[in-house]
């Protein structure tokens, strides 16, 4: 379900009000750390009693948590062995570790005969706690701490794309990896490549009190692992959030179903004008995923040739002129003529407008929009990463490429949201949706499958149609106030969840848009979806 992310200083300070009055808020993290720790080693290696586990322990209230969970693992059966790495650690953790049962290892900053045991206990071992800095720590790690993670990864085969610790038995055979799991935040994350090898590669992060903003960029996801959130009893403000995380479980929650009220133009009516003589084909998967995922009606603005090809595929799609809830433009490079019809007929409105392809060429800075038809009225954006250059390239008047792009997916996504005015969807592994204000939509990521021809033209036909249902739901509604920008991200959000949804059962366009139906099929006549 959705999960919203916030800045470490935001949840900091929801945590001052509960420590003031004492609550141990160490001892609700230690607890639940515990807890998904016996689970991993139970998954690895069947029991909890007999493994053997080292906390890296900063100086930090990370370390305490860290400190205080592997004390609570002893207390099952496990080999605790604690490596401090600064000159002071948690004094409290440590005391309880060391009532535990716990071997303590001190890790000077130069000392070969120590620093050959520690490696061997990390080479050894089951699980290891990276609890030695915090959110609060600077960037990067002294010099004798990284020299030794640099040594471990070093001495470790590399397991898929994160550097998981593989190490040789005395008789050379090979043993099971430590897991490592990260506490609240891996140490010194950073979405920089550049001393990878010196920075742990986490197989999990278990973080608390809500989800911290620097863990949802896709870039460092070789840090982080999954992500596991424990709710501690803070009370976080939602409109403090920076992103949402979103997946199936909001798909199931949120998908706009039909009401036992409603007919066609409560469930919104959506306007296509996608295709060309040129390339008609983007207009039939355009109108074909709208008209599949249970809008009122579709209205097809486009040529006629491209129009004969929709009706005979789906004689519910209207040609005629008239009321619309939202417009999708741009895919199959329309004609010119047409274009300027949908436009005019837009004029006046405030109906939203999805802008993919050839349609992104009529997008400037926020600035040079008002007054236009653009202007008061939302507008979502569907680039992939060459488009978002382009566009970006001509608003910056700087070359932008795709690699720079992709090099920071959520960064440049915020700052063509920001300069557009608009909503981003940046296409991509990791689909990235970006308001003005800077609040991001991530939902989770898709199938390689959608990397194909047409698979955008489809992803624009439904987000048009869940903009159409929402802007009706909305124009319907007592409160009649325009769709709020993170309502909309949200929406869109939604749609790219379909989309995915339906290519875990397509490997082409065609199939895909197939797969729409049944998709939002279930969701609609059987109330949730069961990926």
């Amino acid at each position: 379900m959705s999960v919203f992310a916030y800045p470490s200083q935001v949840i900091r300070e929801a945590e001052r009000p509960l420590l003031d009055v004492g609550v141990d808020l160490m001892s609700r993290a230690a607890r639940a750390l515990a807890r998904c720790s016996a689970e991993v080693l139970q998954e690895s290696r069947g029991q909890v009693s007999g493994s053997r586990v080292t906390v890296l322990a900063g100086p930090g209230n990370n370390a305490g948590d860290g400190l205080f969970a592997a004390a609570a693992l002893s207390r099952r059966g496990a080999h605790i062995t604690v490596v401090t790495l600064f000159e002071a650690t948690h004094d409290g953790g440590l005391d309880a570790a060391r009532r535990a049962g716990a071997d303590v290892i001190g890790f000077p900053e130069t000392d070969a005969d120590i620093s050959a045991e520690v490696l061997r206990e990390l080479t050894r071992s089951d699980l290891v706690f990276d609890s030695i800095l915090g959110t609060g720590a600077r960037r990067g790690l002294p010099t004798h701490i990284a020299s030794l993670l640099n040594d471990w990864q070093r001495s470790s085969s590399v397991n898929g794309t994160r550097g998981r610790n593989s190490a040789t038995g005395t008789h050379g055979s090979k043993r099971a990896a430590a897991t490592v799991i990260a506490v609240d935040v891996p140490s010194d994350l950073s979405p920089d490549e550049k001393g990878s090898t010196d920075r742990i590669h986490a197989d999990h992060t278990v973080t608390f009190g809500g989800l911290k903003t620097e863990l949802t960029d896709p870039r460092v996801r070789a840090f982080t692992g999954t992500v596991t959130v424990i709710d501690i009893g803070l009370e976080l403000d939602a409109k403090l959030a920076t992103a949402e995380v979103v997946d199936t479980g909001d798909l199931n929650a949120d998908f706009p179903r039909p009401g036992p009220e409603e007919y066609k133009y409560s469930r919104g009516i959506v306007g296509i004008l996608a295709g060309s003589e040129e390339y008609p084909g983007a207009g039939v998967l355009t109108s074909t995923s709208a008209v599949n995922c249970g809008v009122g009606m579709v209205r097809y603005l486009g040529s006629q040739l491209v129009a004969e090809f929709v009706i005979g595929l789906h004689a519910e799609v209207v040609t005629a002129t008239g009321r619309m809830d939202a417009v999708v433009m741009g895919p199959g490079d329309p004609e010119t003529e047409h274009v300027h019809d949908a436009v005019d007929s837009l004029s006046e409105t405030n109906v939203p407008v999805v802008l993919d392809a050839g349609g992104l060429d009529m997008v400037g800075r926020a600035e040079s929009v008002k007054g236009t038809w653009l202007a008061e009225r939302p507008v979502v954006l569907t680039p992939h990463a060459g488009e978002l250059a382009r566009l970006l390239s001509r608003i910056l008047g700087e070359i932008i490429t795709a690699s720079r792009i992709n090099s920071d997916p959520i960064g440049w996504a915020q700052m063509a949201a920001r300069l557009s005015g608009c909503i981003v969807l940046l296409k991509g592994h990791q689909t990235v949706i970006a308001a003005p204000d800077g609040f991001c939509v991530l939902p989770e990521v898709g199938p390689a499958s959608l990397a194909t021809a047409g698979s955008g033209d489809v992803l624009a036909g439904i987000i048009g149609a869940m903009v159409a249902i929402a802007h009706a739901r909305n124009q319907h509604s007592s409160a009649e106030h325009p769709l709020l920008e993170r309502e909309l991200a949200h929406t869109v959000g939604l749609g790219v969840l379909v989309h995915n949804a339906a290519g875990r059962r397509a490997v082409n366009a065609g199939a895909l848009v197939d797969a729409v139906a049944e998709v939002t099929g279930e969701l609609i006549h059987g109330g949730y979806l069961i990926e």
